[in-house]
Parts: C-alpha cells; sequence; structure tokens
C-alpha cells in the first residue's frame, strides 16, 4: 500500500462504547467523526495500482463510468476492514443493494445504534468543460434520449426532495481524474454560489474549509433547507496520480 503522507487521518478520541445503552444516546457528530475516519484511512491506505488499474480499465469502454467502479472499490474495501465491522458499522450501495442495479445511494454508511444514516453521492471531477463534471457535481440541466430536460447535479439531489429529506447533513465524495485539485475546489465552491430552481433552499449561507481534519481536499458547505441550516460534507479524493 502506497502512504500518503499529507492525507491527516486520527482515531476519534471518543471510544466506542460497549455499553448498548450508552451507544443509544450518541450524537450525530459521534458517528460521522468515524465515518471520516474510515474514509479517510481508505484514501490514505487503498492500492493506487490496483484502484488505477480498475480506472484505466472502465474508461476503455464505450460509455465508461468510473465512479460507479470506484465507489464500488470503496464499498468493497470498507466490507473487507475487519475493524470497521467489528465496531458495527456497515456500508452499502445503491438503494437496490445490488452491486450491478442501479438505486439511489452511491454510499450509504450506517451503524445499528445510530438513528441516522449518511449518505453519500459519488461524481467524477475534472476542469474538462466538454465533460462537465464540475456542472454535475453541484447543478446543471440534463437532456435525457427521447426525454424532456430536467435538472440535476450531486448537490441540487439534497434540495429537490430526493436525499437525506429527513436528516440535516448529506455528503459528497469527489473523484478527481484529471486536473489540479485546488481548481477543482475552487470551481465547486463558486459554483455552489448560485441559486438553485429550489432557491431559497440550496442557497449557500456558509463554506467551512478543510472542515475535517485540516485536510485541504475536504470543505463544508451549508445550506438553507426548510428554512434551517443544511451541510453537506464534501471529500474529493485525488486519484489521477
Amino acid at each position: 500500500m502506497e502512504k500518503r503522507e499529507y492525507i491527516k487521518v486520527v482515531e476519534p478520541s471518543s471510544p466506542m462504547p460497549t455499553n448498548t445503552n450508552h451507544l443509544k444516546d450518541l450524537n450525530d457528530n459521534f458517528w460521522k467523526e468515524w465515518v471520516f475516519y474510515y474514509l479517510l484511512d481508505f484514501y490514505k491506505n487503498h492500492s493506487k495500482l490496483e484502484l488505477q488499474t480498475i480506472i484505466k480499465e472502465e474508461q476503455t469502454r464505450k460509455h465508461p463510468r468510473p465512479e460507479r467502479e470506484i465507489t464500488k472499490y470503496i464499498r468493497k474495501y470498507l466490507r473487507d476492514n475487519i475493524k470497521f465491522s467489528l465496531r458495527g458499522f456497515k456500508v452499502f450501495g445503491e438503494v437496490t443493494n445490488d452491486e450491478d442495479v442501479e438505486g439511489n445511494y452511491d454510499i450509504t454508511l450506517i451503524h445499528s445504534y445510530w438513528e441516522n444514516e449518511f449518505y453519500f453521492e459519488c461524481k467524477n471531477l475534472s476542469l474538462d468543460s466538454k465533460k462537465s463534471h464540475i456542472d454535475k457535481y453541484v447543478y446543471t440541466k440534463i437532456y435525457p434520449k427521447n426525454k424532456p430536460p430536467k435538472r440535476d447535479g450531486g448537490v441540487y439531489r439534497y434540495f429537490n426532495g430526493k436525499y437525506a429529506q429527513n436528516q440535516n447533513f448529506g455528503g459528497l465524495l469527489g473523484f478527481v481524474l484529471a486536473d489540479d485539485i485546488k481548481s477543482i475546489k475552487d470551481r465547486i465552491i463558486q459554483k455552489l454560489d448560485n441559486q438553485f430552481d429550489t432557491s431559497p433552499n440550496g442557497d449557500l449561507r456558509q463554506i467551512i474549509n478543510n472542515s475535517i481534519l485540516a485536510n485541504d481536499f475536504t470543505f463544508d458547505s451549508i445550506h438553507s433547507r426548510f428554512n434551517k441550516d443544511f451541510t453537506l460534507h464534501h471529500l474529493l479524493f485525488e486519484l489521477n496520480n
């Protein structure tokens, strides 16, 4: 495994209680810290060669979807982590729970004693205007074949009634496949400042930069939803080198 020293990964200081009554009393921040820990552990310690081989093979297809293969790889990595399972965490794919059938959420992390679930939408990222990755990550207009155009986007789905309707947080994983990650991050943040057709739902209130353990490939965006704050946690994984 190739160590990536610039990635900060720290196991949460609050240990996992063994008393089930205490587990039931833990708040979202406790559980989210553990989720971030396992996602960062993946990013720091996964096999670069193995994943890049999968990505390159997928990119040779007529209609490549590398984000789907990367997402499947992450789910398998987490499931193979013995400590992840022993601590009671589970990871699911699309709502079908079938790796080969399309569904809604790309990654869902749960724990039997956590009343909420942590949903992550996963998107490819680059600055290639023809691929419109930044727009698809945030908010765009798409033109399905033989169907009327519609609005879509990874961030947008949290505000159009599709995702995490009973929670005040969600997540996005961006897979940087080309170009400079800092420029991509800046472009995403600029794009987030544009209003959606769901406004005021989705309106940007605040950006918290480097929000997860001061890693510069992370940030939080706080939006208005139902007259309350809704937080999106963004992790941008550089997988192009």
